[in-house]
């Protein structure tokens, strides 16, 4: 896979003006096998615990770039007849996307199956050259003309990342459809409801009417043959900003949200670094909402031969204090990352509580369109 996709065990030079991405002309992953003994009677607890300090060790290895490389496997032998594989990497080198793509590849090689050609990543970093930055400035500048204050809910000085704490919630089946039915009825989409509630729970957190959050965005552009199957970063991180007052109905929110996404759609590779710069502002969030719809389907990857995947879990981390990870499904996840060092558990299951009872409230709001709830009415919530 990795001669496959060279770019998986690319290096990086911080020393230059910009950073540099080198691929090695024998390009590899770093690879461990190990096994854990379990003949002295350790229960799955003590295996877990194992399992788990290894994969730690894993995470801290692809987060030093300047010990590559930041993609690397471990294969784990727990009993005779099974193993755990963990692939660790730095957003750097692969996104979410990515690795539902890469997983399905790695299965599909190892029973010999014929794959088709892939697509160079080189392609994507060639097309990202070639876009018109002047156009793409204008329409950031445009999107935040006006916008004062950053939307923080750290400390603006706030350097050191804390400890990371993590917690996840189901939306019940008859909210999401419920969620789902707004979204059809306002020609939208349901990240485009959830990216409503969100601002409106950073109302209620912060006092702000006009507020700002990151959003992850695939990508990948449609024009470009091929991205839906191209393995590498091509995810970024953009900003999304509402401005509700006391009048603002939900259908009002909903269109505000959905034109500003109109508006920069075609910009969204810009990196956040340069929208900083030309709107000129050091920051603008320090929150993030992710919306994955790509799920894998671990019955396909085993495909009738003589294994079975049991089980898939994920582990993300990002350097937000508060980051809001929503995935699709008959009953939408919810999963919250967040930095020990300004929430707890217990804020945490309150911050979610009222964010269900926003998006409850919005879907019965958005059908009469009632006005939405300023600072004051969502404190009721």
């Amino acid at each position: 896979m990795v001669n496959r996709h060279p770019n998986l065990a690319a290096r990086f030079c911080p020393q230059f003006d910009e950073p540099v991405q080198l691929i090695p002309a024998d390009p590899a992953p770093a690879w461990q096998y190990t096994e854990i003994d379990t003949s002295g009677g350790k229960g799955d607890g003590e295996v877990d615990a194992q399992i788990q300090q290894l994969c730690a060790a894993e995470r801290a290895a692809v987060c030093d770039l300047t010990n590559p490389p930041a993609f690397r496997m471990a294969l784990i032998r727990i009993a005779p007849d099974r193993h755990r594989v963990v692939l660790t990497n730095h957003h750097i080198v692969l996104d979410g996307w990515s690795t539902s793509i890469l997983l399905q590849e790695i299965f599909a090689a190892y029973y010999g199956q014929r794959l088709p050609a892939a697509t160079s990543y080189r392609r994507f970093v060639t097309w990202l050259a070639d876009r018109d930055l002047e156009a793409a400035h204008t329409a950031w500048r445009e999107l935040l003309a006006g916008f004062d204050s950053p939307t923080l809910v750290g400390s603006r000085d706030r350097v050191a990342l804390g400890q990371r704490g993590e917690a996840s919630y189901q939306i019940s089946v008859q909210t999401t459809r419920a969620l789902t039915d707004l979204a059809r009825s306002h020609h939208t989409t349901i990240n485009t409801v959830l990216q409503a509630g969100w601002a409106r729970l950073l109302m209620w957190l912060t006092g702000q009417r006009d507020v700002a959050f990151g959003a992850a965005v695939s990508g990948r552009p449609a024009e470009l043959p091929g991205a839906e199957s191209m393995v590498g970063l091509l995810i970024n991180t953009v900003p999304v900003r509402a401005n509700i007052t006391a009048a603002t109905t939900t259908r009002e929110l909903l269109t505000q949200l959905r034109h500003a996404h109109s508006h920069t759609l075609d910009h969204q590779h810009l990196a956040l670094s340069a929208i900083h710069r030309v709107t000129g502002h050091d920051q603008l969030f320090d929150t993030l909402l992710v919306y994955e719809n790509y799920p894998v389907d671990t019955t396909a990857l085993a495909d009738a031969h003589e294994f079975a995947v049991t089980d898939m879990k994920t582990h993300e981390s990002t350097h937000y204090p508060l980051t809001l990870e929503a995935r699709s499904g008959q009953q939408l996840g919810l999963r919250v990352e967040y930095d020990t060092d300004i929430f707890d558990a217990e804020t945490i299951q309150t911050l979610i509580t009222r964010l269900q009872r926003v998006l409850v409230a919005m879907t019965a709001r958005g059908r009469a369109g009632e006005r939405t709830a300023g600072p004051d009415r969502l404190r009721g919530l």
